[in-house]
């Protein structure tokens, strides 16, 4: 199975049941990147390069998309 990258805002109605999908991928046996943005809000990552948060989260989801078609870490 493919692993699994997943991105979360820390103040987002949702990251429980984010968590809850990374802990049952876990014990699936996927491999999980998960990843809880501090401070920021649901579809925070639209927010392109205006918050920190968003431009990291942007490099993170880039990371594992290359890690997990074998490209190179950069």
């Amino acid at each position: 199975m493919a692993p699994a990258w997943i991105g979360l805002a820390e103040c987002d109605p949702l990251v429980d049941e984010g968590i809850q999908l990374a802990d049952a991928l876990r014990m699936a046996g996927v491999p999980v990147d998960l990843e809880i943005y501090r401070g920021v809000t649901h579809e925070f990552i639209k927010m392109g390069r205006l918050i920190p948060e968003a431009l990291r989260a942007h490099q993170d989801a880039a990371r594992a998309l290359r890690q997990a078609f074998g490209g190179a870490d950069v």
